[in-house]
């Protein structure tokens, strides 16, 4: 039972309400969805068998139930920043199918892509938690970012999660790139990341593609993004109106 590429560009994408800057991105995270059966598989395909992964820290998605935001642009999350001890900060992202001016200073804006299909996607953090003391999880300035693109019940948000978010620091082919893994037991979320140039984008994705796939990496189809193939494990997607292919 899959998610189909193009019910996922349909419902994945906020609507782009004003013109784009007259700048664009300079850059591109290149994603690819890795679908073999563990981490530790993954590694070793790529020659890095054994090795520690940098940061392994917990991440929680937030929805409602069943999903309904992550499917409409907008996601939901908490993980820690830095290392021990770093701090907790929330997250809120928004996915747009085109460049936007249609968010607020403060937003981070990056293009990205999974597979031959790319997002420009903009993320707005807030500290939750330190050493020291304890906010609200939605900042204020975070819910007047969501709420520029629909009305959201914030207290219908529940967690997905705590999973543990091991990464592992990779260079492939001359790029510097993170390879990561949600495990939501029994599940793997995995995916490499690497961030170039955006007009060197198509080229570079086409490269990797080519050196996973001779290395015998098991690239998902259709690729999508971790949260996304999370619901769809779980059996939600039949309520997005996907229906089963």
């Amino acid at each position: 039972m899959h998610l189909q590429r193009n019910s996922f560009l349909a419902i994945t994408c906020l609507t782009a309400l004003f013109s784009p800057p007259t700048l664009a991105s300079a850059k591109i995270d290149l994603q690819w969805s890795i679908c073999d059966t563990d981490a530790e598989t993954v590694l070793r395909k790529l020659g890095e068998e054994g090795k520690t992964p940098y940061k392994a820290k917990p991440i929680t998605y937030y929805d409602t139930y069943p999903p309904t935001y992550t499917t409409a642009g907008l996601s939901f999350r908490t993980k820690f920043k830095h290392h021990d001890p770093g701090y907790l900060i929330s997250l809120i992202k928004a996915r747009f199918g085109a460049e936007t001016d249609n968010v607020p200073p403060e937003a981070d804006c990056i293009w990205d892509q999974y597979g031959n299909a790319s997002y420009y996607t903009c993320g707005l953090p807030s500290i939750v938690a330190t050493a020291d003391e304890t906010v609200e999880l939605w900042s204020p300035t975070q819910k007047a970012f969501a709420e520029r693109y629909q009305h959201i019940d914030w207290d219908a948000l529940v967690p997905y999660g705590p999973f543990m978010n091991p990464k592992w620091k990779l260079r492939i082919l001359g790029h510097k790139g993170v390879f990561d893994d949600v495990v939501a037991s029994p599940l793997h979320l995995m995916e490499i990341e690497i961030s170039v140039k955006k007009r060197k984008g198509d080229k570079v994705h086409k490269k990797i593609t080519k050196y996973l796939q001779d290395r015998g990496v098991v690239i998902c189809e259709p690729q999508l993004p971790k949260t996304l193939r999370l619901f769809e494990r779980l059996g939600h997607e039949d309520r997005w109106g996907m229906g089963k292919g």
